[in-house]
């Protein structure tokens, strides 16, 4: 039999090995988990204009003049520049001519309104038996090929109106106009230069910008839409303005562990640089509340048998 010495620890290949058991002795001291960041900390964030457009003509052409420059503000619809266009305005001048010649429309209408009035004067010896049948047919063959004549002309006239609202659009084509409010970012052409699809000027709109921020994975589902946050340019003397969440990814990107959100904010006053890097700080006071979880359905309990059922 094995003797026990009292006072000794039993070995260690004596000891439960069961992973029930909490193993005897000095334990080491648990991780405490880690803390996600709080809401209300800084993120960085780049500024950027809510909308961007490079500017061309919609048919190829020479550029003979831009009215614009660098940092001009610019109107929605407004001419910014002109293509060369003396053949397009020939072509105009040409089709409302062709389109107001009503001259040969009217003698049309004369002549059908006197094969008109043949006709039933014609009618009229007929029922009282002084003209012949002959007679009566060749007057509204007459009238019949009048009123054809007439109609003929009515519609030649519609198609040189429509030729010349063509040309005048085809004219028009030939002006660049702005498709955004905002500001001329850049020149990119001058005249003398041939525009074959290349942008002649780029559009930042700035009246309304927008800011992206790349969140750590460990915030997501604690930023959504709608809530409010603050940004502030860095480095410039910029005021702090207010943002809203009109964007967030519905996942997480696996090589940085992050996702992104956009906000968007205005600035009509132009206080604030578009391009400029920029620190955000979510507002706490907005976060959605978390859904409770849906408790678990109750067990249905069996019912004891009654005798004699």
């Amino acid at each position: 039999m094995a003797v026990m010495l009292a006072g000794l620890a039993p070995p260690a290949w004596a000891q439960s090995r069961d992973p029930g058991v909490a193993p005897r002795g000095p334990s080491a001291p648990a991780r405490p988990a880690a803390a996600p960041a709080p809401l209300g900390s800084t993120l960085g964030c780049v500024i950027e204009p809510a909308a961007s457009a490079e500017v061309s003509a919609a048919a190829p052409g020479v550029l003979e003049s831009v009215t614009v420059e660098r940092g001009a503000r610019v109107r929605r619809g407004q001419v910014i520049a002109t293509l060369q266009s003396e053949v397009e305005q020939a072509a105009v001048e040409a089709a409302r001519a062709r389109a107001s010649a009503e001259s040969e429309v009217n003698a049309l209408a004369a002549t059908r309104d006197l094969a008109k009035l043949k006709l039933r004067r014609m009618h009229a010896l007929a029922q009282l038996d002084f003209g012949g049948r002959l007679e009566l047919e060749n007057a509204a063959a007459e009238f019949e090929i009048a009123d054809h004549r007439l109609q003929q002309s009515r519609e030649a006239l519609l198609v040189a109106q429509r030729d010349h609202e063509l040309a005048r659009r085809q004219l028009d084509q030939r002006q660049i106009r702005s498709p955004i409010d905002g500001v001329i970012a850049d020149r990119l052409l001058n005249p003398g230069e041939r525009v074959d699809g290349r942008p002649v000027v780029r559009v930042l709109a700035i009246d309304r910008l927008r800011a992206e921020v790349v969140v750590p994975a460990s915030r997501f589902g604690r930023i959504r839409e709608g809530m409010h946050a603050s940004v502030k340019a860095e480095g410039l003397d910029a005021p702090e303005v207010s943002a809203r969440v009109v964007q967030v990814d519905r996942f997480v990107d696996a090589a940085s562990g992050t996702f992104r959100a956009r906000l968007s904010m205005h600035n009509t006053d132009g206080a604030v640089p578009a391009g400029a890097r920029c620190q955000v700080v979510f507002d706490d006071a907005v976060v959605p509340a978390v859904r409770p979880a849906t408790a678990a359905p109750r067990a249905r309990t069996p019912r004891a048998a009654v005798p004699g059922t």
